[in-house]
């Protein structure tokens, strides 16, 4: 029995091995990409500008490029293709269309399939429809099957049947149509041999909106399709990119690039240079209190030229200057300490002022996008509807957002510094009058002992 059961175990896991095997050869020949990382073998673009640009819309995970298309350009192509496509697909034949359209503006927006015809193939009903999809109002692509009359405002994916919708023919080119402001875009441009091919994308349901136009008014026969919004809504998260918002802010994100980068070299070079090893050694207050307690001046000036610092500087002048007086000593000395705390202090103040001026800049950057947003709505008036105010308000405060984004470590990386250089003053000034204190009121030594050495007085607040 036990035997039994094995044997069947490994059939059954040898069986969907070869299922999974035989439905991955299936997939890989049955979808070709017209369009989505690179052009099908043979295909080209017409004409010499470039419509490709980085970004569209997030298929099967990542982001690649996508078609974009300003009004003012007439056509953009695909072309040298030679697509079968029929009812029963074969090898190298296609029935199935799924693509992704967006337009930012009114009017139309439109897909024409380049076409060639049989007359082995009786079904040719794409000539009603000049082998076009149509979305949006308007009557300047005038033949074509209108799959919806709402603008695809988002990116919108959709399929079609090729068939069903044109009949049998050989797609030679893709066009891409955008006759009308504002621009548009296209991607992930996908034949399949089945609905079941395009795993990223809605099948295609009954529309409730598909009148075609026909070409002469006894042509006007509708076919049933799919309403690009009702077939293509799908539940969507917001996918920003951020490198394309951070190059659509304008020329105000230059002084912003240049305030982040004096932002990083100014905190790097002062955090190195207002340490304590720079301005008061520990191994330097160490060494000056085991030869005060032996009365070594010498050693103490030594340990003063081993240890190069703030503290050091203020501390040589006192013990090469002991004999000129407690007041005078402890007046210089004080100067020299306040004099370098204070140029540790001006070198971080860049910071504060950057910090200021940032959101400043930033907030201009976006006053400068609302009033081109507002001027666009003032030109466009409600043919854009939301789409145009939204998308420009939200390059125009990417600027605040930098501004915002530069300033919040500036001021910290400021108040750090400040407080680590304030922090080491102390110090300094603490180490200078228990030298004072140590050479003029507990030396007893005849180098120093003077009524003018015994006077109370302390060394001064830095």
């Amino acid at each position: 029995m036990f035997a039994v059961t094995m044997l069947i175990s490994a059939f059954l896991l040898l069986n969907s091995h070869v299922s999974a095997q035989n439905n991955k050869k299936a997939e890989n020949g049955s979808k070709l990409e017209i369009f989505s990382n690179k052009l099908p073998a043979g295909a080209k673009w017409v004409g010499d500008k470039n419509f490709v640009r980085e970004g569209g819309i997030k298929i099967q995970g990542t982001f690649d490029n996508y078609i974009y298309l300003q009004s003012s350009d007439s056509l953009a192509k695909i072309a040298g293709l030679s697509i079968p496509i029929r009812e029963n697909p074969g090898p190298g034949e296609y029935r199935y269309l799924t693509f992704a359209w967006i337009k930012w503006g009114g009017g139309q927006v439109g897909i024409q399939l380049g076409h060639q015809l049989s007359s082995t193939f009786p079904n040719q009903s794409g000539k009603k429809y000049n082998y076009t999809y149509v979305a949006g109002e308007g009557n300047v692509i005038s033949e074509g099957y209108v799959l919806s009359e709402e603008i695809p405002g988002n990116w919108i994916i959709t399929t079609r049947d090729l068939w069903k919708d044109f009949g049998d023919f050989t797609l030679t080119s893709v066009s891409f149509l955008c006759p009308t402001p504002r621009d548009a875009g296209f991607d992930g441009i996908v034949l399949g041999t089945t609905e079941d091919t395009f795993a990223f994308a809605p099948g295609v349901l009954p529309s409730e909106v598909a009148d075609p136009v026909a070409v002469s008014g006894d042509d006007e026969v509708a076919l049933s399709g799919t309403s690009i919004a009702e077939s293509s809504e799908q539940p969507q998260g917001v996918q920003i990119d951020w490198a394309a918002q951070v190059k659509a802010g304008g020329f105000m994100m230059y002084p912003l690039y240049l305030m982040g980068l004096l932002t990083i070299v100014i905190a790097l070079q002062r955090i190195m240079t207002s340490r304590q090893s720079r301005l008061a050694p520990k191994p330097l207050r160490s060494s000056v209190r085991e030869y005060l307690k032996k009365g070594d001046f010498a050693g103490a000036i030594d340990a003063c030229e081993k240890y190069p610092s703030t503290l050091a500087e203020s501390l040589r002048f006192i013990f090469k200057h002991r004999n000129a007086g407690r007041e005078v000593v402890s007046q210089t000395a004080g100067d020299i300490a306040g004099r370098d705390i204070r140029e540790h202090l001006s070198s971080i103040y860049p910071l504060s002022v950057i910090a200021s001026l940032s959101p400043l800049l930033g907030l201009l950057g976006t006053i400068v996008g609302m009033i081109e947003a507002f001027g666009l709505v003032a030109l466009y008036g409600d043919e854009g509807g939301a789409a145009i105010l939204s998308d420009s308000i939200s390059k125009a405060l990417i600027t605040t957002a930098a501004g915002l984004i530069i300033a919040a470590p500036s001021v910290a990386i400021y108040f750090v510094l400040k407080k680590r250089i304030m922090g080491l003053a102390s110090t300094i000034e603490v180490e200078i009058e228990n030298v004072i204190t140590d050479i003029y009121l507990n030396d007893e030594s005849p180098e120093v002992a003077s009524p003018k050495h015994q006077e109370d007085c302390h060394a001064p607040v830095l």
